[in-house]
């Protein structure tokens, strides 16, 4: 008291200080929690759409729910208020998805992805509400709550099997009426034993013993079927047919029918993916339930599902203008753009290699043939299982190892590893250029942070698992294309066999429909994708049309996985043999010192020179293990892997696990993303 007495004026003011200080910091809060909600939504458009009085009446209260609850009501928890207050929030913003403003449809939607654990019947009554557009939109955003999809309708809930079946072949018998595919009426032919049927066909040679070795059992008859439409999709224009025919219900079914087959998923995914490339199929596809599913998909563990899902869900976005063809795949994002990205990333498989299984991460001491496996169900449940197991702890018989490494994870396990070491990347070159830069290794520091950030989990698309991760705003691509070994091999009628020119061409084209061009690009190939890009950049060079050249000004970088510059010798045969064999396009363009491919990469040299760009170069050293004999043989050799320009690095591995990195540690995956990430950086002219 005696000390309020003496200072009284002191504490007067300190206390109207503080008051003051308090009105204020109340003042800025009440201020900043406004700006946030009205960033959140435009008050101004929603004043616009609100309705008037009577209007309300009318409308049963679809745009206001009066959360003070009726007055024999009065115990309305608050949980209650706020979930409907949410709720009425989350149906102002199904008004707003629906505008013709494009960019105040894409925010809607983000806001309305993040509104969570509304009530059941909430998310019920908000899906019936939800159209078509704003279904994707809300399957392309991140956290999603599945419930605001609609299940799929069951239109063949009381069809037995049989019945499922007889509504395939009449599918594939109007279908094949409508396009006249020969690949299509030889399926029907060959699959249905009706004699009727095989007449109608051309299938007058087609003995009962035939079809008995075709289709084992009924319940195999409904997944061979699946793989034809699959190709009857593929072809493009043959795809709208399958909507137009009452074909989406059927897969729906199908798909419910064999939840649990992992093969008859993808291939299902595939064909949508297929159908997706007409955008004015998406009502349709929505009513059918995929939209919903397809946002499941994207989540998937088998890239076979999840990358093509993520392609039908990009394709079906109207408010995204780029559509992915046939040969192209979104790696990533999976989701809406919302950062621009500041480099196209566009990866090229080799022969007889493919987007979902080239680009796999590699398994030590594994058979490198066996990718088939990696993608079974089986195999999967070994890699979840491993993904849970400690990492094992290095042996040595060498005392001083064994005290380096004691020491290592002593400092290993407290977080501070001392960066008095090195630590040199696997998959280490034995032999490199003068133009070589590296890196080869890294600093223990860093080293145990890829180490604690690691994810041990195995996976089957490293540029998507990793790269993505390891390396911001990129946009990554991937190229699909079929090949063959032999003419030999049985060839759509349909579809032209292709030269590596009319391959190249056929990539531009679809390149330029996503807009690969107006950023910087970095090409990343392996084996015969190396050629197919340096004859692409050759005749963008020459293009009089800016887009298609910006594919050749625009690109900054390009690694080659084994590339067979020169040709190989495994391609090139005696005449006799050639006889036997009879190669295909593509193996007969591949032989030694072929005319062709010289010709291309005198061309794709002089390019270089006057528009320079980053080359890394990879080259097997090991020869590659083929068919049950153990065959060896080199496919791509030093002195046809080195194109004379750029970085080049021999690695102790054989032809397909040259593109394969071991774990983020190899040398081969640490190469690619330093130079992404240096262009990224300098997002300019190299």
């Amino acid at each position: 008291m005696h000390f309020l007495k003496k200072y009284q004026k002191i504490v007067k003011f300190t206390c109207l200080a503080t008051f003051s200080l308090g009105a204020g910091w109340l003042y800025y809060q009440v201020k900043t929690t406004k700006k946030i909600l009205s960033n959140a939504l435009d008050t101004s458009i929603l004043s616009i759409v609100e309705p008037t009085a009577i209007e309300k009446a009318k409308d049963d209260d679809f745009f206001v729910i009066d959360i003070t609850g009726d007055p024999n009501r009065q115990e309305t928890s608050y949980l209650q208020k706020w979930n409907a207050l949410k709720f009425s929030f989350a149906k102002r913003l199904l008004v707003l998805a629906s505008s013709d403003n494009r960019f105040l449809r894409k925010r809607a939607v983000r806001q309305l992805a993040r509104i969570k654990k509304l009530e059941t019947w909430q998310y019920s009554q908000l899906a019936d509400m939800i159209d078509a557009r704003t279904a994707v939109g809300l399957a392309r955003t991140p956290g999603v709550e599945p419930r605001l999809f609609n299940n799929p309708p069951l239109r063949f809930l009381g069809h037995t099997h049989d019945m499922i079946v007889d509504v395939m072949k009449n599918l594939l018998v109007n279908l094949h009426a409508t396009s006249q595919h020969p690949c299509m009426g030889y399926f029907i032919s060959k699959a249905f034993v009706d004699l009727h049927e095989v007449e109608k066909f051309g299938g007058d040679d087609i003995t009962p013993y035939e079809l008995k070795n075709f289709i084992q059992t009924s319940e195999e008859l409904l997944p061979t079927c699946l793989e034809s439409l699959l190709h009857h999709a593929s072809l493009g224009k043959y795809a709208k047919d399958i909507a137009e025919l009452n074909g989406l219900p059927l897969l729906m079914e199908i798909h419910n029918r064999f939840k649990d087959n992992i093969t008859v998923t993808a291939t299902i995914c595939r064909i949508i993916s297929y159908l997706s490339m007409h955008k004015d199929l998406l009502d349709e596809m929505y009513k059918s339930g995929w939209v919903g599913l397809l946002a499941q998909w994207v989540k998937h563990d088998d890239v076979r599902i999840s990358i093509p899902a993520s392609k039908a869900l990009a394709n079906l976005d109207s408010d995204e203008d780029p559509v992915y063809l046939q040969r192209l795949y979104p790696l990533h994002p999976s989701t809406r753009i919302v950062q621009t990205p500041g480099v196209d990333v566009v990866f090229v498989h080799g022969l007889l290699g493919g987007v979902f299984f080239t680009w796999r991460q590699r398994k030590r001491n594994q058979d490198p043939l066996g990718f088939l496996e990696s993608l079974t169900q089986k195999n999967s449940t070994c890699i979840n299982k491993q993904c849970t197991e400690k990492k094992k702890k290095i042996e040595t018989s060498d005392p001083v190892m064994r005290e380096f490494m004691e020491e290592f994870e002593t400092h290993a396990a407290s977080g501070c590893l001392c960066n008095d070491y090195d630590f040199v990347w696997e998959d280490i070159p034995v032999n490199t250029n003068e133009t070589a830069l590296g890196p080869y290794c890294c600093s223990g520091y860093k080293y145990v942070c890829m180490e604690n950030n690691e994810d041990d989990c195995y996976t089957n698309c490293w540029p998507r698992d990793w790269l993505a991760q390891d390396c911001d705003r990129l946009r990554i691509i991937g190229v699909n294309y079929e090949t063959n070994l032999s003419l030999w091999t049985p060839i759509c009628p349909v579809e032209k066999v292709k030269t590596l020119e009319e391959r190249s061409d056929e990539l531009i084209e679809q390149l330029e429909r996503v807009e690969v061009g107006r950023r910087p690009i970095v090409w990343v190939t392996h084996s015969m994708g190396g050629l197919m890009v340096k004859c692409l950049l050759n005749k963008a060079s020459e293009s009089s049309d800016k887009k298609i050249r910006d594919l050749y000004t625009n690109t900054r970088g390009l690694v080659f996985y084994s590339t067979p510059h020169f040709g190989s010798s495994v391609a090139s045969f005696s005449q006799a043999s050639a006889l036997v064999i009879w190669p295909s396009i593509e193996v007969q363009e591949l032989q030694k010192n072929s005319p062709l491919l010289i010709q291309i990469h005198q061309k794709f040299l002089k390019l270089t020179e006057n528009h320079p760009m980053k080359i890394v170069t990879f080259v097997e050293t090991k020869p590659t293990v083929v068919s049950a004999m153990k065959f060896k043989f080199f496919v791509v050799e030093p002195d046809s892997g080195n194109p004379g320009y750029g970085e080049y690095y021999e690695i102790p591995l054989d032809h397909l696990g040259i593109c394969k990195p071991a774990s983020r540690h190899s040398f081969l995956y640490q190469k690619v993303l330093h130079m992404i990430t240096s262009i990224l950086d300098n997002n300019g002219p190299v």
